[in-house]
């Protein structure tokens, strides 16, 4: 059976490239586009934001102290790797937003709350997202939605999402109901990129094939692709007629090859092509989050 290759498990110098460039991109839509429009970003970082709008306790500091706790939490039902490597990136995290805090000095947007709030809200789910990829985090929220993630299937870019209602609220209450919804958008378009980004390249779909050449062409695919064939049983409404349908599941760049091989065996097959959420088992990377 075929297995996606993994080449962020087989090159621990690429993952930790991938793992700072995330952070990098992720700090500069904060201090560069975000926090310049007086806007919050997601999670445990917009709490720290917003008490660096209030006292002027530098982002960073704030960021690593409110972290403690949820990673108590972390350690408890998550795997120790993840979080030992989390925490790293935690405190690195940490002393790069506080680094970069000025950053925004620089960048030549500066009175144009909608760019701001786009470009920053798409670098910060961007960056994220790239933790993501090589099995991270940056600590805070983005623990605890791996503990639901993993306790309750609830997908990571929906609890993000909904967790951060919370800094909308607290947003709106301080800075008005304008910058507040601005902040929403700013979390939207984050949760975006994130999803994308963690996802990317990592896609499945299954497929249903019926044709009058079910073995030939289940043959070729376990052949050429060595995927798992299942044939199922059916019978068809209008003639009566038994049939045996293929099942396969596949990864995205292996459909064209399968489409081939189905109508070069039979040009009158019917190929349904789906969606798949998830995939687990052999033959398959299954993902961390």
């Amino acid at each position: 059976m075929s297995q996606v290759k993994d080449r962020v498990g087989e090159y621990p110098i690429l993952r930790i490239g991938m793992i700072i460039l995330g952070l990098v991109i992720s700090a500069i839509g904060v201090n560069g586009f975000l926090r310049q429009a007086h806007l919050l970003s997601g999670g445990i970082t917009g709490f720290a934001t917003t008490i660096n709008y209030i006292t002027g306790m530098n982002v960073g500091l704030m960021t690593f102290l409110l972290n403690i706790p949820i990673f108590v939490l972390g350690f408890m039902f998550l795997k120790r790797e993840f979080c030992i490597v989390s925490l790293i990136n935690m405190v690195i995290y940490s002393i790069i937003l506080g680094l970069t805090q000025e950053v925004g000095s620089i960048i030549p947007i500066k009175d144009d709350i909608f760019i701001q709030t786009i470009v920053g809200g798409f670098l910060n789910g961007l960056g994220v997202g790239i933790v993501f990829r090589a099995r991270a985090s940056t600590g805070g929220t983005d623990i605890i939605a791996a503990i639901l993630k993993i306790k309750k299937n609830i997908d990571i870019k929906d609890t993000n999402f909904a967790s951060n209602i919370v800094v909308v609220l607290l947003g709106s209450a301080l800075f008005g109901l304008s910058l507040g919804l601005y902040t929403l958008i700013g979390f939207y378009v984050g949760s975006i990129a994130l999803g994308f980004i963690k996802d990317a390249m990592n896609y499945q779909k299954s497929l249903i094939i019926i044709s009058d050449k079910p073995e030939d062409i289940a043959e070729d695919i376990m052949k050429e692709l060595v995927r798992g064939v299942t044939f199922i049983h059916a019978e068809g409404a209008y003639t009566g007629e038994e049939k045996k349908i293929i099942y396969t599941i596949a990864s995205s760049n292996e459909i064209p090859k399968i489409k081939e091989i189905a109508f070069n065996q039979d040009p009158g097959a019917f190929i349904s092509i789906h969606e798949i959420t998830e995939v687990k088992g052999r033959g398959f990377k299954s993902k961390d989050l």
